[in-house]
């Protein structure tokens, strides 16, 4: 006798699925959302450009940051080179006045005129020091940029009375940074168109201290002055006084009286006559820059490299010889 089987009992039996089978197929809710945590963030980050002030405050102060490095860097390095061609062009052009004897002898020519100022006058030589320095008459900034400078109102070295040189002790060659060396009996010598006039130091001065006695009618004595401190940041005045040693030369009549000369031609004196001129290669200068910048951002870095480079030099340079000029004459 044969069982039979109820269709409801054989189909959970037929349906059924083995664990192994369940494991395969199904994703569990965990495993999911691990994943979705693992997935990278590609959202695209926003930049926000930098605001038009802010553009402008960083060009100018980069444009300040510069202009200040190219002027200690004009001061410090280009300045000497400047100085040293100068004195080769006045010794030149000394060495042709003495041969013609045209050279001055006193505060006017042999023409009856004022000395211009920046014309050769006479040949420091101080060994001790080793300083040979042409001397320039005058004794403002300009001056002294290219030589030591002999005081106008003063007769020149070698002639009876009080004979004024100024030198720079830091930039253009800082040809007086050593005066301070120059102890009691110290020797040098000054070439004139007159001679050769010998002196020796009898002492140093500074603020506050007292002068030498004048010297007698027939004596002659030479006061050398330069800045005193620290380099490019002088805090006095230093003057070394010399007695002239051998015989004193005929002194012509004084033209420009003692005292007279201006503000500009006195120890540390700084001359403010080229403003005009300094503003105008500001503006120059701040113009080539920006025409810089805009070919920077248009043609491409190594394109403005070639062409902007020697004009921004000579701009800069020009501009940093004016500000030169407002600088203390003996700095």
């Amino acid at each position: 006798m044969s069982t039979l089987t109820s269709p409801d009992t054989a189909e959970p039996a037929t349906a059924a699925s083995t664990p192994a089978e369940e494991s395969g197929n199904r994703t569990t809710p965990r495993t999911a959302g691990a994943r979705r945590r693992r997935r990278p963030n590609r959202r695209p980050r926003t930049v926000t450009p930098p605001k038009p002030l802010a553009v402008v405050l960083s060009m100018a102060l980069t444009m300040v940051a510069a202009m200040i490095t190219l002027q200690l860097v004009n001061i410090i390095v280009i300045s000497p080179l400047q100085h040293g061609t100068a004195q080769a062009r006045l010794y030149e052009q000394l060495r042709l006045t003495l041969s013609e004897g045209s050279a001055p002898l006193g505060q006017a020519d042999y023409e009856g005129k004022l000395v211009t100022p920046g014309t050769p006058v006479a040949l420091l030589a101080m060994p001790d020091l080793n300083v040979r320095e042409v001397i320039v008459e005058g004794t403002a900034a300009t001056q002294t940029m290219d030589g030591v400078g002999h005081r106008r109102d003063t007769p020149l070295p070698g002639q009876p009375g009080i004979s004024v040189l100024m030198g720079r002790s830091g930039a253009f060659g800082g040809v007086f940074r050593n005066l301070h060396l120059a102890g009691a009996g110290t020797r040098f010598t000054v070439t004139t168109a007159q001679g050769v006039a010998s002196y020796e130091v009898i002492g140093h001065r500074r603020a506050g201290d007292t002068a030498p006695p004048l010297p007698a009618a027939t004596e002659g004595r030479l006061t050398l002055i330069t800045a005193d401190g620290p380099a490019f940041m002088p805090n006095d005045v230093l003057r070394v006084d010399a007695k002239l040693v051998s015989k004193a030369f005929d002194k012509p009549a004084p033209v420009i009286l003692p005292g007279s000369l201006p503000d500009t031609e006195q120890a540390m004196g700084q001359d403010t006559s080229n403003l005009f001129a300094l503003v105008l290669l500001l503006q120059l200068l701040i113009l080539v820059s920006l025409a810089a910048v805009w070919s920077w951002t248009r043609w491409g870095k190594w394109e403005t490299w070639l062409v902007f480079l020697p004009v921004v030099g000579a701009t800069a340079l020009l501009t940093g010889t004016q500000i030169n000029h407002l600088l203390p004459n003996l700095l």
